[in-house]
């Protein structure tokens, strides 16, 4: 089976920033219907773990990462093409999870990017971006985790978004069958969001953390 691009616009989450308390949203285009638009809205602290004060990537802790899990990341993320690695300019997080990155696709828009896999029953797909806008209605949800954690339940599955480095991430799990179990609890989403400790960082993300190509 083919897989599609959904994971492209799985992405709307919110950001409280700075001592201003604003916040902010994902602005790629979205094809989700409105609950599910509104199941990925998730919170970040002002400075949450791995964002460095003066915002941004936090390149210095992507680059111990990368380093740390670099055969680990190399085995898992054998499927995924590397020019569409090299265009991206943000750190790209993995799970260690072989079966499951096994014919893993990978879509990329320089600072923006989403994995998609097979799973059984359904899709997994694994995005980051650090493109954000300010927007005007406040939203109270608060974080459920490290990281500005959120977990919601969307149309046909689950959405988890979190911050690491200073990206915003977002694991989404859709299900064939809305009687999935993947799909009807978090603990599989949950579950996605804690292998996801590989990072893989190709030419351009490279570039912008001083490494040169």
């Amino acid at each position: 089976m083919q897989l599609k691009p959904f994971g492209l616009a799985v992405l709307f989450a919110v950001l409280l920033a700075g001592d201003a308390g604003a916040q902010f949203a994902a602005t790629k285009p979205s094809s989700l219907t409105a609950a599910q638009r509104a199941g990925a809205l998730s919170n970040q602290p002002a400075q949450p773990q791995g964002q460095p004060p003066s915002g941004g990537v936090d390149w210095r802790s992507a680059t111990a990462f990368q380093r740390r899990s670099a055969g680990a990341t190399q085995a898992v993320a054998s499927s995924l093409d590397q020019a569409a690695v090299d265009r991206t300019a943000l750190p790209i997080l993995l799970p260690n999870d072989a079966d499951l990155m096994a014919g893993a696709r990978l879509y990329s828009f320089g600072d923006y990017y989403t994995v998609t896999a097979n799973t059984a029953g359904g899709h997994v797909s694994l995005t980051g971006t650090t493109d954000t806008i300010p927007v005007s209605t406040p939203l109270n949800m608060p974080p459920q985790g490290p990281g500005g954690l959120t977990v919601q339940r969307t149309v046909d599955g689950q959405l988890a978004s979190f911050v690491r480095y200073g990206v915003l991430y977002s694991v989404e799990v859709r299900c064939n069958a809305p009687s999935d179990p993947k799909c009807r609890g978090d603990a599989f989403v949950r579950t996605v969001v804690a292998k996801s400790t590989l990072v893989l960082m190709g030419a351009a993300a490279r570039k912008a953390a001083g490494l040169g190509n």
